[in-house]
């Protein structure tokens, strides 16, 4: 029969935890029942009392609020300063005469900005439009690189990681090694055009949010620059 008492007790834990969670000033309505209660003193980590105890919970929380709000700061400082690199960074792939000139001006800052160490620009064409240049790289529309990321062009979204080491090693030859974080975008029209694939020798560099919309844009001007210059 204790174990039949006991265990009803403990049934019935979470439900009184829950009406006084919903119900925060039922001692305050009840005071009676408050010395009809056991509240211990509680000792150590310089807690002496559960009210202390509660304004030490307060302070941890108000603490860390104030460094998530700081956090926030510093992300939104951060992705101010991109913003306007990247917007200072299309004004000058506006302004490249040449393929090549694109290319590296494009490749210089994504080094610095986004930690790359490799890009892979390809396009699927049916008529080479122009020498392969650096790792701009100009592949039949049957290419099987097209069709290993179909999966890719139907969704039409950034891909953040998710390679699997097979295509990290075809694609990225003697520097796979070194590739601890992709990010690939399909160049995508009506059809699948081409494949932008950043590689990086840093862990999570990329991640969903702004920075990687930010990149998808200059993807964009760069193909629509391309395609003038070609």
């Amino acid at each position: 029969m204790r174990m039949a008492a006991n265990r009803k007790t403990a049934d019935s834990l979470p439900v009184v935890i829950d009406y006084l969670e919903r119900n925060p000033g039922f001692f305050l309505d009840n005071p009676a029942l408050l010395s009809k209660l056991n509240l211990p003193h509680i000792s150590g980590r310089n807690i002496t009392s559960l009210i202390e105890y509660q304004v030490d919970q307060l302070r941890r929380n108000e603490q860390s609020l104030k460094a998530q709000l700081n956090t926030l700061v510093i992300s939104q400082k951060q992705n101010d300063r991109l913003a306007n690199e990247v917007y200072k960074q299309a004004s000058t792939l506006l302004e490249a005469e040449s393929i090549e000139a694109l290319y590296d001006s494009l490749f210089q800052f994504l080094k610095r900005e986004y930690y790359c160490s490799d890009l892979l620009i390809f396009f699927f064409v049916e008529k080479r439009p122009h020498h392969d240049y650096r790792n701009l790289r100009f592949k039949p529309i049957h290419s099987k690189l097209r069709y290993f990321f179909s999966g890719l062009f139907n969704v039409n979204k950034p891909l953040c990681d998710s390679l699997p080491a097979e295509y990290i090693d075809a694609m990225f030859g003697k520097e796979s090694n070194k590739i601890k974080s992709t990010v690939t975008l399909p160049i995508k029209d009506d059809e699948p055009l081409g494949l932008f694939i950043l590689g990086s020798q840093h862990y999570n560099a990329y991640r969903q949010g702004l920075s990687i919309n930010l990149l998808n844009h200059l993807k964009n001007l760069f193909v629509r620059q391309c395609s003038t210059l070609l």
